[in-house]
């Protein structure tokens, strides 16, 4: 590259070295393609375009990253739902208090089975009076019964 700084170390004029710098600028434009400013434009116009490309994919990729991450609570969260609703058919299968269902634990329907199993040994029913425990009553009548109750709470009764 022909510059001032080599022409001056050649130990030429400034005189000189103008008409030398001139007379290669010309030769530098002469040998510039004609349409050197409309492709300069183009090039631009391209940049300004990849740069607004650029801002849309990104702008896209950040939705796209938004809605996979709600995908993946929402699917979280139906997992759970339907890890709760087995826990409770099988506790209501295996006669456990609906309480109890989110007590049990296990990875797949065999393993809350078997914890199903262990917890329902725990609530054995009662078994059954083989008579009446309720007291009988005085009258035919059940309201009077309800009266000697309250009666009694109020401490004007027998």
């Amino acid at each position: 590259m022909m510059d001032r700084k080599f022409l001056e170390s050649l130990g030429l004029e400034k005189e000189a070295i103008d008409k030398v710098m001139a007379e290669h600028g010309k030769t530098v434009q002469a040998a510039k393609p004609t349409d050197y400013d409309d492709l300069k434009s183009a090039k631009a116009t391209l940049e300004s375009q990849v740069e607004q490309l650029n801002g849309t994919l990104t702008a896209a990729n950040d939705k796209y990253t938004q809605q996979e991450s709600t995908l993946g609570d929402l699917q979280k969260q139906v997992k759970g739902y339907e890890v709760d609703t087995l826990k409770t058919r099988i506790a209501s299968q295996a006669g456990l208090p609906i309480d109890f269902a989110s007590k049990l634990s296990g990875e797949n329907e065999d393993e809350l089975k078997a914890d199903a199993e262990k917890f329902s040994s725990y609530f054995k029913p009662a078994p059954l009076p083989l008579k009446p425990t309720e007291p009988e009553g005085k009258g035919k009548d059940n309201d009077e019964d309800i009266r000697d109750i309250v009666k009694k709470l109020n401490g004007t009764g027998e």
